[in-house]
């Protein structure tokens, strides 16, 4: 359960700081031309557009293809120059119906597109800047820190498991001062010397793993703080 919830939070995580590093880059691509516009060129013909997105792309190999739409969802400039003059794809331009003039996001199989409108001085839609990045390289993370999480739990399942046997084993022949021992042991207390047990033994290796599996969680948790925190 604990593994899964991690797994969750890292997740949500990693998906919040990604939309937050691309949309940065979507929004200073609509400053620009929204700059250019104000100058009193129409979106249609600022060939600055193809050079900025270009290389905005260039520049992340994450992204996938940058676009810049009409209003209606045709593309006027796209780093895919073969895209150019085509209508949208259909689950972009019913994004950009429903969300009316506002921010929209499309999840692709492979990517997510994120679209921010272009507004001229009349506040005005003549426009969006539409990005597209890849979803695999941050599902590979994921996954790897998944995996690692996983192992450790995996540890920590069969030294548990280990005490729980042996102890079933040798709960009859356990003198009297054992579970003391035991509960000691695992409430982070001085156990009572019982010298030669292999069962109290075995428990203070345990809790050790146990102990170093926490501090392990709690690093990378700090991690995943800290590149929030500067992001």
């Amino acid at each position: 359960l604990v593994l899964q919830i991690n797994r969750s939070l890292v997740d949500k995580t990693y998906d919040r700081l990604a939309e937050t590093r691309f949309l940065f880059v979507s929004q200073s691509l609509k400053t620009a031309l929204e700059l250019n516009i104000g100058l009193g060129f129409p979106l249609a013909e600022l060939r600055v557009s193809q050079e900025l997105i270009e290389r905005e792309k260039a520049d992340d190999d994450q992204i996938l293809a940058i676009e810049v739409l009409d209003d209606s969802g045709r593309s006027l400039f796209s780093t895919d120059r073969g895209t150019v003059g085509e209508e949208a794809p259909a689950d972009w331009s019913q994004a950009i119906q429903v969300m009316g003039g506002q921010r929209w996001t499309v999840i692709e199989r492979d990517a997510i597109v994120i679209g921010v409108p272009i507004v001229n001085d009349f506040e005005k839609t003549v426009g969006y800047v539409a990005l597209q990045y890849a979803k695999t390289y941050f599902d590979q993370r994921i996954d790897a820190f998944t995996e690692s999480l996983t192992l450790w739990g995996i540890g920590i399942f069969a030294v548990l498991a280990l005490v729980l046997l042996v102890s079933t084993m040798g709960f009859t022949a356990a003198s009297a001062a054992r579970p003391r021992a035991l509960l000691a042991i695992f409430s982070g207390e001085a156990p009572p010397a019982l010298n030669g047990d292999p069962l109290t033994h075995l428990a203070v290796a345990a809790q050790e793993k146990i102990e170093s599996a926490a501090a392990y969680l709690d690093s990378r948790a700090k991690d995943l703080q800290r590149l929030d925190d500067e992001l």
